[in-house]
């Protein structure tokens, strides 16, 4: 007897004690026989097309149409995927392992590939993301996708320990008592400071609002006079730094300074606006170098850049 299988069911992930069906349709050229069989038991538990079961553990049924084995795993009414446990944002050392976790449900079932602040991380396609290395501070996410749709866990922040970012702090006062110490000629001392805190499609960050005010603080001390502005568009970042630019000329003294979120593409750094989209991409951003360039175009007698974002040189 010819039996041809239309429809096999599919694998996929189901949370504990939820009933879902199971189906096979096949046609041949006699009466069909369905006969469904749990692997973990001996015994027929089912003779028709569609067999409902809840389970309490994961397990692998068969169905035997005729002469024909048919293999899956658990159908479940789940068709997008829907994401269950989000990767969880941590505070870490420099140097220490982390773990993210991302689980999703969907039919069929999802597969999954981790980002690091917009950027896919090769290889790492599994639930579970394992890494140690100090300049994998960021933010991380994870998609998972079917034949059906993709869908986006929430950002986790990987960020280094309050005691590591007083390290910034510290290195800023010693520059500042260089001031003091000797003499330079400068015409005239401006400051431009942005701090992002507060992001439409990413979390949020606490520092930096505390941050560009010290820092404000310790700049005006040094004569220097300051534009600190928060919370900007990638339209409101340019405008900004335009302005800063049109202030510098020969002699003058000149500090640059971001806070919030950023990263490093093909060897370039870029700091994210608050309206940058989820991931978002160089266009979404504001180049570090190309900043640095206006910059030194100006011919300005000292040109300083402070970043206090995630990166890598």
């Amino acid at each position: 007897v010819e039996v041809v299988i239309l429809q096999q069911p599919m694998s996929v992930c189901v949370p504990p004690n939820h009933e879902v069906t199971l189906r096979v349709q096949a046609i041949g050229t006699g009466a069909l026989k369905y006969q469904w069989f749990d692997k973990q038991q001996t015994e027929v538990c089912g003779t028709e097309p569609e067999l409902t079961v809840s389970l309490q553990r994961s397990g692998k049924y068969i169905c035997r149409v005729m002469i024909y084995f048919a293999r899956f795993f658990l159908s479940v009414p789940y068709r997008e995927p829907h994401i269950v446990i989000h990767p969880i944002s941590q505070t870490v050392k420099p140097g220490e392992t982390f773990t993210l976790k991302c689980t999703a449900l969907g039919k069929p079932a999802p597969a999954y590939q981790w980002y690091r602040n917009g950027r896919i991380l090769p290889k790492q396609t599994t639930e579970t993301l394992r890494v140690r290395l100090f300049y994998t501070v960021g933010s991380y996410l994870c998609a998972v996708s079917n034949n059906l749709e993709e869908s986006w866990s929430e950002a986790a922040e990987i960020e280094i320990g309050k005691n590591h970012q007083r390290l910034f702090m510290a290195s800023f006062s010693s520059l500042s008592l260089a001031f003091r110490k000797h003499s330079f000629p400068a015409t005239d001392k401006v400051a431009l400071l942005i701090g992002n805190l507060n992001y439409n499609h990413h979390p949020g960050l606490m520092a930096p609002t505390m941050d560009v005010h010290e820092l404000a603080n310790l700049l005006q001390q040094l004569g220097f006079r300051v534009v600190s502005l928060l919370d900007l568009t990638l339209q409101e970042m340019q405008a900004a730094i335009d302005k800063f630019l049109q202030l510098l000329d020969r002699g003058v003294y000149a500090v640059f300074y971001y806070a919030g979120h950023g990263y490093e593409h093909s060897g370039r750094n870029y700091l994210v606006a608050i309206d940058a989209p989820r991931p978002y991409r160089t266009e979404n951003c504001v180049c570090v170098q190309r900043v640095m360039h206006s910059m030194q175009e100006r011919k300005a007698q000292l040109n300083v850049i402070l970043l206090d974002t995630c990166r890598k040189w």
